[in-house]
């Protein structure tokens, strides 16, 4: 029988990665570039600022002074595809590589850059046919600053990053394709300005469409810069937070989005402006979730552990680096939603196939009454962002397809054995 697969989209940012490993955060050449107020453009762990604000920030020229000083002017480690939403639905495709067809939306620029990342991308599942060119433009690029040994040896990251053509990219860009896939991603989309301010209206789109809408979140340099003192808007206006059911974001995000000072309160805001769920990771540490809506039923506020057996592995010595473990989170409970969805297209009883029939015939909908499991997801989205350790950069290429399923799989399974849920 033929499998009805979950159709997954997501609009936002597709770049190239330039990581630089090794470069120590407590040298006095970085604290030289080092941020003194919000939104001035300075360097700062974990966070993201562009190239021309460093520059006025600096004085200087990012290619041919900053960047070599920082790296003893050395060639970048590693290449590798990067921006949060292309990494996230890769990731989402390898887990959900039986049960998905997975497309994305957004822009490159016609140069040499577009050109190696479209010789990496041809190499994953990915739909790659609303992924257009911007020409006589630049290939959005980031250059990753990482230091291992940062905060006790868990790394962190410094991201440095040219929008290029993806300023170029508009709301009317995203089709009716889009609007009919079963989960409709938007992918840390302030590195996609114009989609960005235009998100009200695209997300209420999906609602009404009755599609499941997830939001995963980046640093907004933009806002931050324009207004330090506001919170950072979620598109127009916060009616977006009602039309989104699950919000995933890192603990700064959360609190700059929401103004609150610790992560309860911030899921208390979130609560009150009507989201569905909330996931927020915080690097090495508990991530800490809540739901209460039709898809998800609810799920009291709580924290879920990382994985023992990554921590393990890592002090033992097996080691990459730690970009894109954020947005392989994202892609890996976005892959586990996939694999829930497709249990209710694909019923393995007669009594199943006639209970779903309208399901199987209009895809997914939020008005099904199908719950999904939130906690179930965050199992996936652990273990995938903890395997993002073990590689460089955001990107896994799979020698084979189920490659990267394999072994996810087993840091799933250890990961039911230390959180008792076997």
């Amino acid at each position: 029988m033929k499998l009805n697969k979950v159709r997954i989209s997501g609009v936002g940012c597709c770049l190239l990665d330039r990581i630089y490993d090794n470069v120590d955060f407590q040298s006095e050449t970085f604290r030289r570039y080092l941020s003194k107020t919000p939104g001035d453009g300075g360097l700062e762990p974990g966070k993201l600022t562009f190239e021309e604000e460093l520059e006025r920030f600096a004085g200087q020229s990012f290619v041919s002074d900053i960047l070599p000083s920082l790296t003893d002017g050395r060639q970048a480690d590693k290449e590798n595809i990067g921006g949060p939403c292309i990494v996230a639905l890769i990731n989402a495709s390898q887990v959900a590589y039986k049960e998905s067809d997975v497309c994305f939306y957004g822009c490159r620029g016609d140069d040499e850059v577009a050109d190696k990342i479209m010789q990496r991308l041809c190499q994953t599942k990915l739909n790659l046919s609303r992924y257009r060119i911007e020409q006589h433009s630049e290939t959005a690029s980031t250059s990753v600053l990482s230091d291992p040994n940062f905060d006790g040896g868990h790394g962190e990251r410094t991201f440095v990053n040219t929008i290029g053509a993806s300023w170029h990219y508009l709301p009317s860009e995203v089709d009716d394709h889009f609007f009919n896939s079963d989960i409709c991603i938007f992918g840390s989309t302030a590195l996609v300005p114009r989609i960005h301010r235009g998100l009200t209206p695209l997300l209420k789109r999906v609602k009404e469409k009755g599609r499941l809408t997830v939001v995963g979140t980046v640093f907004d340099f933009i806002s931050e810069k324009e207004h330090p003192e506001r919170r950072w808007p979620m598109g127009d206006n916060d009616e977006s937070y009602r039309h989104i059911d699950l919000l995933i974001a890192d603990h700064e995000e959360a609190l700059r989005l929401s103004g609150k000072h610790d992560v309860c309160s911030a899921l208390a805001f979130f609560r009150e402006k009507g989201t569905g769920a909330v996931v927020i990771t915080n690097g090495a540490r508990d991530i800490s979730l809540w739901a209460d809506s039709p898809i998800f039923g609810r799920v009291e506020e709580q924290t879920m552990p990382v994985s023992e057996a990554v921590g393990k592995a890592l002090r033992q010595g097996r080691k990459g680096d730690s970009t894109g473990c954020g947005d392989n989170f994202a892609g890996g409970v976005i892959g586990s939603l996939a694999r829930q969805m497709s249990l209710f297209l694909n019923p393995t009883s007669e009594k199943e196939e006639r209970a779903n029939d309208k399901c199987q015939n209009v895809g997914w909908s939020t008005a099904n009454g199908q719950r999904l499991d939130l906690k179930e997801a965050c199992r996936w989205g652990i273990v995938s962002g903890g395997f993002a350790c073990f590689y460089y950069g955001g990107t896994y290429i799979e020698k084979q397809v189920g490659e990267k399923f394999a072994c996810l799989k087993e840091l799933y399974d250890l990961y039911l054995m230390q959180t008792g849920a076997c």
